[in-house]
């Protein structure tokens, strides 16, 4: 988690807009600022020599855009495509990227600090922290260190 405290953060910051999706059952979320779109599942082409977790590649408004199992690469295990599962297209000019997930929720309002705000569990390096959505736990995705692990698998 960043340095700051609560009373140092300006009021815009002291809470997020985010994403929430699952992964199996747990509730996960990302900033709303990183995503562009999220779409039912296309066909997926496959990728030669593609490491475990992406699942193919989509053609998404004239981009090939490379569709990472999120759950998969979260956890190695591979879960078939559902009805409820979709891909949460990432707005980067770095990355055409896309991550398959269980079923997305809705935008929740996440503190950034405070009490509500609990260190992440250690078996997952990719959580910045959790929060405690009225008896849902939020596990707030760290999505920047997460491209760049991504990015090491391409490299």
């Amino acid at each position: 988690m960043p340095e700051k405290t609560e009373a140092q953060a300006p009021a815009l910051e002291r809470h997020r807009q985010m994403l929430s999706f699952y992964l199996e059952r747990e509730l996960y979320g990302f900033e709303i600022k990183y995503i562009l779109q999220v779409i039912e599942p296309p066909p997926f082409a496959f990728v030669p020599r593609a490491p475990f977790f992406l699942r193919g590649a989509v053609n998404y408004r004239g981009k090939v855009i490379a569709v990472i199992d999120l759950g998969q690469f979260m956890t190695g295990k591979e879960k078939p495509l559902g009805p409820e599962r979709r891909v949460i297209i990432i707005d980067s000019p770095d990355f055409n990227l896309g991550f398959l997930v269980d079923r997305v929720e809705r935008i929740e309002t996440i503190p950034v600090y405070g009490d509500m705000v609990q260190q992440p569990p250690e078996s997952n390096p990719y959580i910045l922290g959790v929060v405690n959505l009225g008896g849902r736990l939020f596990n707030i995705i760290d999505l920047e260190k997460l491209l760049k692990e991504i990015e090491n698998y391409f490299s």
